[in-house]
């Protein structure tokens, strides 16, 4: 038996792969049951955690055996709303349509960061699609991405960003950048959405409630994955919700609910105007993702920030599924972690989360809501070996989630250097 003090770990990218490694004496969060399992071994092969033994289990002749006693293993965190592509906002010097360098760059921070799955919500499929295969293939360092389609009216794609996602081509007659009319063929464009790799329909803006069901309808016969805003100009919240979708994003928009042009200063802590519409989620099973930290660092949005905070803790608390989303994902030139640790760190600090409750906004949440709860989302037998080895307790401190030790995504380990 092979034994490796944690000093030698960065040997862990050739070991875990190959044969049974055995992380010995590591306590584990444990995201379903709301606690920290101590002095557990953890043994991975072939990119899965096999088995989860006591302190007592020393491995078998031939494994790989890596003592961490102390340290805490949480699961990968998951970015429920990222632009990759337009993450220029945070990288001054680069506009739309980034060199493949940049975002190379941008995903491999993400992965050091504790990233291990990232859902893309708008991008050029062309782009986005070959990088998501290539870290499927673990043929790159970065965090697996999910991305959509995204459907809207024709009037949203004289928007830039859609404009530059679809160089070459007209935005809004591109498979992944759809115009939806009223005598658009849906089956059609579903079609040829899936086809073009799309895990899921993003509903962005301009479409009427009647144009919302139809779309989730055919998207449901056809096993596509709805996502969208929670406002989209012609549909109240309330009736996107009820539509079949998947969860909604953005927070403050909730309040089109109760106006057509919201005060969003007027909602506070005490307000109960949107608890209906809470209640209406969580029977749905609709998830919510918030973007706490991009209305508190853009400063045109800084009117929204009371809004924001308010819903996120009422949902929380009326039991809607929260999912943690960053609406950019990091500033890696900037920035030492990816912005999901700020999102987080959000809902604790200013949305009344507990500890576990905002990390299982990143982890176990958002792996419920895109369907993939046997695979990621927690540290347990048979899912991926998707796991953050950590200094400290992040149950004590939710800032103890970038104590980062290393990464493990498919069970190859990815040592932080600082």
């Amino acid at each position: 038996m092979k034994r490796i003090t944690l000093l030698v770990s960065i040997l862990l990218p050739q070991l875990i792969w190959g044969q049974s490694t055995i992380l010995k004496n590591v306590n584990i969060v444990d995201v379903i049951n709301e606690r920290v399992n101590y002095n557990q071994t953890i043994e991975v092969k072939s990119g899965r955690i096999i088995h989860i033994h006591d302190e007592s289990y020393i491995g078998k002749e031939g494994d790989s055996v890596v003592d961490l006693s102390g340290k805490y293993v949480m699961p990968g965190l998951i970015d429920s709303h990222t632009h990759i592509e337009h993450s220029a906002y945070w990288n001054k010097e680069l506009k739309y349509n980034p060199p493949r360098e940049h975002l190379l760059e941008l995903l491999n921070h993400a992965l050091l960061g504790g990233v291990t799955t990232i859902r893309e919500m708008a991008c050029d499929v062309r782009v986005v699609g070959e990088l998501s295969r290539a870290a499927q293939l673990n043929l790159i360092p970065s965090p697996n991405i999910i991305y959509p389609s995204v459907f809207a009216g024709p009037d949203f794609f004289k928007d830039p960003r859609s404009i530059a996602g679809a160089l070459g081509e007209t935005a809004g007659n591109t498979s992944w950048f759809r115009a939806i009319e009223d005598d658009t063929d849906l089956a059609q464009v579903i079609a040829e959405a899936k086809g073009n790799g799309s895990d899921a329909l993003k509903l962005y803006a301009l479409l009427s409630q009647e144009q919302i069901n139809a779309i989730t309808k055919e998207a449901i016969n056809q096993d596509m994955m709805i996502w969208g805003h929670a406002f989209t100009h012609f549909a109240k919240p309330s009736e996107i919700i009820a539509s079949g979708i998947n969860d909604i994003s953005h927070a403050p928009l909730l309040m089109y609910e109760i106006s057509d042009k919201p005060d969003y200063a007027s909602y506070t802590a005490d307000d109960k105007r949107l608890d209906s519409l809470f209640h209406l989620m969580k029977s749905n099973n609709v998830s919510l993702d918030p973007t706490v930290f991009i209305f508190e660092v853009i400063p045109r949005l800084s009117d929204m920030t009371t809004a924001v905070r308010s819903i996120t803790r009422h949902a929380n608390e009326a039991g809607v599924r929260v999912i943690a989303g960053t609406d950019s994902i990091s500033a890696y030139k900037e920035e030492p972690y990816p912005f999901i640790h700020n999102e987080i760190a959000n809902y604790v600090d200013l949305c009344d989360f507990t500890t576990m409750e905002a990390i299982q906004s990143a982890t176990i949440n958002p792996a419920i809501t895109l369907n993939l709860a046997d695979e990621i989302g927690s540290v347990d037998i048979g899912k991926k070996a998707n796991f953050i080895i950590l200094e400290r307790n992040p149950l004590e401190d939710i800032q103890n989630t970038r104590s980062i030790i290393m990464t493990i995504k498919d069970g190859i380990a990815y040592q932080r250097k600082e």
